[in-house]
């Protein structure tokens, strides 16, 4: 529903129709906030809809065309391009969208004191000494889904003199909603889990409701602007284990099977050659294939716990409960 517009200060989310944004928003609420959402003509609002929040319509490629805020105390900038069938279309819903969003802030200057920004550690890169990374490590992304997420940072950080700005480099990050675990819980479901290469990979996670309190938390904290901060579970996970929990939570037995590197660059063309032919985006393309075949995604989450005071809360085990019983209860799965 539509509220009518008060004094009371209100939170701004950006990509509130999202996996991450949706989730946010209903933590959001249960922490008693006031919350305006950013969406745009063309998204499907109907779950907000359902929800005591403020629905805005704008978009990011003009957001000076938008209606007025109001009172805004807090921005959670979610919204960004995951996928693109181009490298133009992830710097302009990532980058151009971050800067032009931040320059109508600036301007309109609605009262807002905190900007916390969602990146990833795509913008850091994958992690190649054996350790998790850490925030002073220069990154080093190795997609157009990176690069985009660290040049959206760089714009987030020439503002910070002008509000607190905050940057979150989450993990791998699944949880209800999240139609990219679906994949995976749908391989497990049939008996196969088909992964890239020959070795083992390496990567962190994290549960969407840990990074949501996260989020929270970073929105409440008295940190300096500027700050960037990994959030991830402190454990290293392997497909095995992925797919091992999966498959207790299912009742199901499975088989993974790695297939060539060759095989999974060879489709990452094919996606490639699909999305410039039908200017949409592939599941599969070879910039996703690259981070794929990548053998270590870690990154140390000590700075977020020491700084922010976060803890994840959420093992592997009831964080793959609750997203299947979400997958089931929607019918997704």
């Amino acid at each position: 529903m539509e509220l009518a517009e008060n004094s009371k200060p209100s939170v701004l989310v950006t990509g509130a129709t999202g996996f991450v944004g949706g989730n946010l928003v209903e933590a959001l609420l249960k922490k008693g906030r006031s919350v305006t959402c950013l969406v745009r003509t063309t998204s499907d609002t109907r779950s907000l809809e359902k929800m005591p929040v403020r629905l805005l319509i704008g978009d990011l490629e003009n957001p000076r065309a938008m209606p007025a805020l109001g009172r805004i105390d807090t921005v959670y900038h979610v919204a960004g391009a995951i996928k693109s069938p181009n490298r133009d279309g992830y710097f302009r819903a990532n980058q151009a969208g971050t800067r032009r969003l931040l320059e109508f802030l600036a301007d309109a200057k609605p009262g807002l004191s905190r900007f916390i920004h969602v990146s990833s550690l795509a913008a850091a890169g994958p992690s190649r000494e054996g350790g998790g990374l850490t925030e002073r490590q220069k990154p080093n992304p190795i997609s157009w889904y990176g690069e985009s997420k660290l040049r959206s940072e760089e714009e987030v950080l020439k503002f910070a003199g002008a509000f607190r700005v905050t940057i979150l480099r989450p993990s791998a990050v699944y949880g209800p909603r999240d139609r990219e675990t679906l994949l995976i819980f749908r391989m497990v479901n049939r008996g196969c889990l088909f992964t890239p290469g020959q070795f083992t990979r390496l990567f962190s996670l994290i549960h969407v409701d840990d990074l949501t309190a996260a989020l929270i938390r970073a929105g409440e904290q008295d940190t300096p602007s500027g700050e960037v901060f990994f959030i991830s579970r402190p454990e290293t996970y392997t497909w095995d284990e992925v797919g091992r929990a999966i498959a207790r939570e299912l009742g199901r037995r499975y088989r993974r099977i790695a297939f060539p590197a060759q095989m999974a660059t060879i489709a990452g063309f094919g996606g490639d050659l699909w999305a410039r032919f039908t200017g949409r985006a592939a599941t599969v393309n070879s910039q996703k294939v690259r981070e794929l075949l990548e053998p270590s995604w870690l990154c140390n989450p000590s700075k977020a716990q020491a700084c922010l005071g976060f803890s994840p809360q959420v093992d592997l085990e009831h964080g793959i409960r609750v997203t299947a019983i979400w997958y089931r209860s929607h019918g997704w799965l």
